[in-house]
């Protein structure tokens, strides 16, 4: 069998800054399916929301400065992917936070930030604000403690493109995982109060794709817009340590069973030829 754990230098690189980067985890092969999996959602997404004349509750998007549509993410995704799934369970990702958390991880959040400018506007679906595609100065937890997870939370994000300074890369704060910072609500989510990080400061996460960010649920992070007019996918999966012993799926389940029914009834048109597929990814 593989062995994907952390050596005792990259576990106390981990404790020191709350991240750590492992370089082309994933191949070529792999990330071209990845993309393709991207892909299909993408248009699953948005022809069942042109279909059925209503937005998917999945669907994160807003009217980009260039007067087209920016596809910011879409969550969750694992029940719409057989081979993402597989991605989340893959041992590239577990052995390490194995090690990490001394414990069994246990899935509890996906998502697929896609950063993705359309080339057209897509007739039919309702899309009014005209903002960009930037996530604040945030840690995780400021969302997770509201479902009471812990705050020994660890999440995975796959590059699926090169992350590069104009793509809107994801930007941390290293060493700020080792205590809570109170946030405040703001247009675009919940960020950090002025004042409890240097708004200037970070570091960009540039990396190749198929490389992976382990990170800490408590580091500050946030990214910039993609200001290119190709994607910055990052396929992010969140894990907590078995012993807390939390369910299952408590936090994506309610948008999973909401949406369901809508995409059953589209596929639906889709084989009763009711309806064509007018977007393509």
């Amino acid at each position: 069998m593989s062995n994907y754990h952390l050596t005792t230098q990259q576990l106390e690189q981990f404790q020191e800054d709350g991240y750590l980067i492992l370089p082309s985890l994933f191949n070529a092969e792999e990330v071209g399916r990845m993309r393709q999996e991207a892909d299909r959602i993408l248009g699953l997404i948005l022809n069942s929301s042109i279909a059925l004349n209503r937005i998917s509750g999945r669907l994160d998007w807003m009217m980009g400065q260039s007067k087209l549509p920016v596809v910011r993410k879409i969550q969750p995704i694992n029940d719409l992917s057989d081979y993402l799934t597989q991605v989340s369970n893959d041992p590239r990702l577990l052995d390490p936070m194995r090690d990490i958390m001394q414990d069994e991880p246990v899935l509890m959040e996906e998502k697929l930030n896609y950063k993705q400018p359309l080339r057209a506007v897509v007739e039919g679906v309702p899309i009014t604000d005209a903002r960009d595609d930037r996530f604040p100065i945030h840690n995780d937890w400021a969302y997770y403690k509201a479902q009471n997870y812990p705050q020994e939370i660890i999440s995975s994000a796959i590059a699926m493109d090169d992350s590069t300074t104009a793509n809107g890369p994801l930007r941390v704060w290293p060493g700020s995982h080792r205590a809570h910072l109170e946030h405040e609500a703001m247009e675009l989510g919940l960020q950090v109060l002025p004042g409890s990080v240097d708004f200037n400061g970070g570091i960009d996460i540039l990396a190749p794709a198929g490389s992976v960010m382990f990170f800490h649920t408590l580091l500050v992070h946030n990214s910039r817009p993609n200001t290119t007019d190709g994607p910055r996918r990052l396929m992010i999966y969140s894990h907590y340590p078995a012993r807390f012993d939390l369910g299952d799926d408590a936090r994506n389940g309610p948008a999973r069973r909401h949406e369901q029914p809508y995409e059953r009834q589209y596929c639906d048109l889709v084989q009763q030829g009711a309806y064509q597929d007018q977007f393509k990814a």
